[in-house]
């Protein structure tokens, strides 16, 4: 490990041994589930980088603007420096302003703080201006540990800002059950599906969930994920329900029940939600909210 991650894990251990968590802390932490908004700070995982977010500017398609944050007074230039009675946190922030990036929802772990004061709208001199005791990085030029530092941040946002999960879905279906000779009553058969739900299969127009996938996967000598993406494609308001951070406490709780990752455990939930959908007779008005709690009320108990 360089002397950077040490450090910054020295302090980091330091740091949290030093902590109480104060009342606005707890009142966060505990607060019911939400989507992201300007002013926030967020935990960001995905697989195993895990990074402190400030969140700048949220879009309308479930991507949102962000600066890195940290605990380390490392800085450049364009990083911002924040006191300790910034943030509900109450432990002194670095901005690193120059690395915002536009990120999917779909990192966002946990809500761990705010700030105590917001502007109309989020630059690094507005919020600058806005929140007193602000300092701004040093002019000089950067210390090694200091370059290092802002790569190693450089790199979990581009990771972080590549994060995806849902598939495109190629429709494929029906023509990948005809070069396999696969026939409805077969299907039925194999799946254990009343014949309308099968011929909807067949058809292409009832997705395959994760467990119909696998059952197939050997008898037609295919990736279970191959069959998922010949499904056809997932309405958009299920990829967007799935990517709000109130699904993601669902989603781990998904992924440890069948011993797999969280993008597999939302492919799960996302043709689950689906084929429960389509089986609902009412298709008029559907509410994606909806059928998302009852899925996860059937698999989880919730």
């Amino acid at each position: 490990m360089s002397s950077v991650h040490t450090t910054a894990y020295q302090r980091l251990v330091a740091t949290a041994a030093g902590l109480k968590v104060p009342d606005a802390v707890r009142q966060v932490a505990t607060a019911p589930p939400q989507d992201p908004q300007p002013g926030q700070i967020w935990r960001a995982v995905w697989e195993d980088t895990i990074q402190l977010l400030l969140i700048t500017a949220v879009g309308d398609d479930d991507t949102l603007r962000a600066v890195p944050a940290s605990f380390e007074r490392y800085a450049d230039p364009d990083t911002l420096l924040l006191s300790a009675q910034a943030t509900t946190l109450e432990q002194p922030l670095a901005l690193w302003w120059g690395l915002e990036a536009t990120l999917p929802w779909c990192v966002l772990d946990r809500l761990v703080s705010e700030l105590t004061s917001r502007p109309p709208a989020f630059t690094s001199r507005t919020l600058a201006d806005a929140v007193p005791g602000t300092q701004w990085g040093s002019g000089t030029a950067l210390s090694a540990p200091t370059i290092e530092y802002r790569g190693v941040l450089a790199g979990q946002l581009a990771f972080l800002a590549s994060a995806q999960w849902a598939p495109h879905g190629s429709g494929g279906l029906n023509q990948l059950f005809r070069d396999h000779g696969i026939t409805v009553p077969q299907l039925a058969t194999e799946l254990k599906l009343p014949p309308p739900q099968a011929l909807a299969v067949w058809r292409g127009q009832l997705a395959l969930t994760a467990d119909q996938a696998a059952t197939l996967a050997e008898r037609l000598d295919q990736p279970a994920s191959q069959l998922l993406a010949a499904n056809p494609a997932l309405p958009p308001a299920v990829v967007h329900e799935l990517n709000r951070p109130l699904r993601r406490k669902q989603v781990k709780a998904l992924a440890a029940q069948h011993d797999e990752t969280e993008r597999d455990a939302r492919l799960r939930a996302a043709y689950g939600i689906y084929t429960l959908a389509a089986r609902d007779d009412d298709r008029t008005q559907p509410s994606w909210k909806a059928r998302t709690d009852r899925y996860f009320e059937l698999r989880l108990g919730e």
